[in-house]
């Protein structure tokens, strides 16, 4: 009795979350322009920030994964982008050039994120503001990418650094 008690909690309070979580990303479907066939991954994705969104078709996105977008910038997302978990892009973060501890208002960078078609971002990725990413990229686990990369690249490391050009094969 006590199992099937304990089980039918545990379904309720997943249909509980599940709920909430469609309901957060259909909130994110009338912020955002997001394609209809935009696939939200799992749990904890956010969306956040006054500025836009723009995501093409048959893209998805991992849970954990944050896409912050500041006022006046974008971030646009091309077709068929496969987005791993624990993805973090922005396009707004701290001036490292400034003292931290006074109570001056904080300057911030920032700047527009591009992907493009066909890009592939593995787990645990860090795009830095104002990057541009080119189509057909693959970009490896925990890598921190901090300047643009061009179409047909493999890159990966902190910094994220060129591996090789990719090859094309035609099945």
């Amino acid at each position: 009795m006590k199992k099937i008690f304990i089980k039918l909690i545990h379904d309720f309070y997943k249909k509980i979350k599940s709920l909430y979580f469609n309901y957060e990303y259909n909130s994110y479907r009338t912020k955002y322009e997001i394609h209809p066939s935009f696939r939200f991954n799992g749990e904890n994705i956010i969306f956040y920030g006054s500025g836009k969104i723009l995501i093409d078709e048959n893209s998805y996105i991992g849970h954990n994964s944050t896409i912050q977008s500041a006022e006046a910038c974008l971030v646009k997302i091309g077709r068929n982008c496969s987005i791993s978990h624990n993805v973090k892009i922005y396009t707004s973060s701290n001036d490292p050039d400034q003292i931290f501890e006074s109570d001056v208002i904080k300057q911030k960078k920032g700047g527009n994120v591009l992907i493009g078609n066909g890009v592939w971002i593995g787990v645990n990725v860090f795009i830095n503001p104002g990057i541009c990413i080119g189509d057909n990229v693959v970009i490896g686990a925990n890598s921190v990418v901090t300047k643009n990369i061009e179409d047909n690249c493999i890159v990966g490391g902190v910094p994220a650094r060129f591996i090789r050009k990719k090859c094309i094969k035609n099945y």
